[in-house]
């Protein structure tokens, strides 16, 4: 079985990779998956956690020949840390919040400041949650800074149509964003 990673060369790995083909690709990736998850979860041990996760899921079941590699690991990825926020969410119904604004650093910021940046995070991921996964993969991975084409091959679309589904993640963003913001 080979699978192809389309990212300046052409590589491919198959079930008898070798350790450092698997290294090289890991090198490749992985520091734009964590900054990906570091985006979406704010966590940055979470983050370096799902995106451990990411490759072994890779390692363990590679999928099907003539697959891009990185728009399977970017799809993947995504959907773990939109997962991991729908838990997190579960747990908050569950648990109290008390703490929740502390001040985690020791600047000199403004403690309203901080708060308010926090509570403006939870809205925007409380977003993300509630929207349709695509179009929250789409807004995650375009605000990341990838291409449209490797937005297109993480989501499985034609890289022409990632502006239209651009704009319509945009807008469902838009529009419970703004509810979120009525309510809170």
């Amino acid at each position: 079985m080979t699978m192809t990673l389309s990212k300046r060369q052409s590589r491919t790995l198959s079930a008898e990779t070798s350790t450092t083909e698997f290294e090289s690709l890991f090198e490749l990736h992985w520091k734009r998956l964590c900054g990906i998850l570091l985006q979406l979860l704010g966590d940055p041990l979470e983050a370096e956690d799902l995106a451990l996760e990411t490759f072994v899921r890779l390692y363990q079941h590679p999928p099907s020949e003539g697959y891009n590699l990185g728009g399977w690991l970017y799809r993947v990825a995504t959907n773990l840390g939109l997962n991991a926020l729908r838990a997190r969410r579960r747990r908050q119904h569950y648990e109290e919040r008390a703490g929740s604004f502390a001040i985690e650093d020791n600047s000199l910021e403004d403690p309203s400041e901080t708060i308010e940046r926090k509570m403006k995070q939870d809205r925007v991921r409380a977003t993300l949650d509630s929207m349709k996964p695509r179009y929250a993969q789409v807004l995650i991975l375009r605000h990341s800074g990838l291409s449209y084409s490797e937005i297109g091959s993480a989501v499985g679309v034609a890289p022409g149509s990632v502006g239209t589904l651009l704009a319509r993640a945009q807008k469902e963003f838009q529009g419970k964003f703004e509810l979120i913001e009525r309510k809170g």
